[in-house]
């Protein structure tokens, strides 16, 4: 927790310098923004009210001191998550001021490579016969926006493993920020389903065939795209919005989660590899991203989680310096004995 409530401090710091650089009205923007901290907890309970009997029902067998500490750090938790994502929906829309759009043509260079020749999104919507829109706005918004979103407050309320906790806190902020501004940022491309908004042309008419053949214009999912490019272009600050595909954060927290499950136990194997791939095929299905945002970020998540890992295990394997100091004066002792 200390970790997370440090990490955080310094995101908000640093975003707001680079508000207070590229903003017209920052101060009035960050007070704004702000304002919907103290409604952290409840927001939380909003879409993760059904944890808090699961919650209960842990406290049983939980000590009375370490059941308060639980649930002190879980509610200081969703307060900083709520922070955390504030400041990033205020970085997210700020990307395009301070460097425009340009990677789109990059990013549709290299599936075309990847995919020999062919868009990813023609390959995913074979299957639009059997894809029903209501599992897709299931599967991939309602199930993926609490473990996103409130990752850290998951891990304050079931996980006793500190190390566990600590790596997997890096992981969230790693996808957050490494990822969805700094990598983000440097790359900043708006997704197949804006790019003939953004470059013109007709390049990607098909897909947007496709998504009203697969009735996803009409649903909730086309009202979001329409909403986003509608804020964009009026540079409107709400949280959530913002535009931004390479790489795929969506893809790139299912993947986190998908690490914990295993980690917790390696029987989740295959429902994490699952998961991820569903993020991946979904996240191109919807023209929200090209494929290669998702690889990208599957790969850098993973192969970060696996140093992280390997390098805690190195520490347990490590004598501690203590344990050797106490180790050297018993032998000392016996020695003068």
């Amino acid at each position: 927790m200390p970790l997370f409530a440090l990490g955080t401090l310094i995101y908000i710091l640093i975003g707001s310098v680079v508000l207070l650089l590229f903003r017209d009205n920052p101060i009035s923007l960050i007070s704004e923004m702000l304002a919907t901290i103290p409604h952290g907890l409840s927001s939380f309970l909003a879409i993760g009210w059904w944890l808090v009997p699961i919650f209960l029902m842990f406290a049983l067998v939980v000590d009375r001191k370490l059941l308060v500490k639980r649930l002190s750090n879980t509610i200081l938790s969703a307060f900083i998550c709520t922070a955390f994502f504030t400041y990033f929906t205020i970085l997210k829309t700020t990307m395009p001021m301070i460097t425009p759009f340009w990677a789109d043509p990059l990013m549709v260079k290299m599936d075309n490579i990847l995919h020999f020749g062919v868009d990813p999104w023609v390959l995913t919507h074979r299957l639009t016969a059997w894809i029903p829109i209501k599992y897709v706005i299931n599967i991939y918004y309602n199930a993926w926006l609490l473990p996103a979103m409130y990752l850290p407050v998951l891990l304050a309320m079931f996980d006793t493993d500190a190390a566990r906790t600590r790596r997997f806190i890096l992981l969230y902020m790693f996808t957050w920020v490494g990822l969805g501004n700094l990598v983000a940022l440097s790359f900043l491309s708006a997704g197949p389903v804006y790019f003939d908004r953004l470059y013109g042309g007709e390049y990607f008419a098909a897909l947007v065939s496709g998504l009203e053949q697969a009735q996803i214009t009409t649903s909730g999912v086309g009202r979001l795209i329409d909403h986003l490019w509608v804020a964009y272009e009026s540079g409107a600050q709400q949280v959530g919005s913002g535009i931004s595909a390479f790489p795929s954060v969506h893809v790139g927290m299912a993947t986190v989660f998908s690490l914990y499950l295993f980690e917790r136990h390696r029987y989740f194997l295959p429902l994490s590899i699952g998961i991820a791939c569903t993020y991946q095929f979904l996240s191109v299905y919807q023209g929200w991203h090209y494929a290669v945002d998702g690889y990208f970020s599957i790969l850098a998540i993973t192969t970060l989680w696996a140093f992280l890992r390997r390098r805690a295990q190195k520490r347990s394997e490590t004598p501690q310096v203590s344990d050797l100091a106490a180790s050297s004066k018993s032998v000392t002792a016996q020695t003068l004995s």
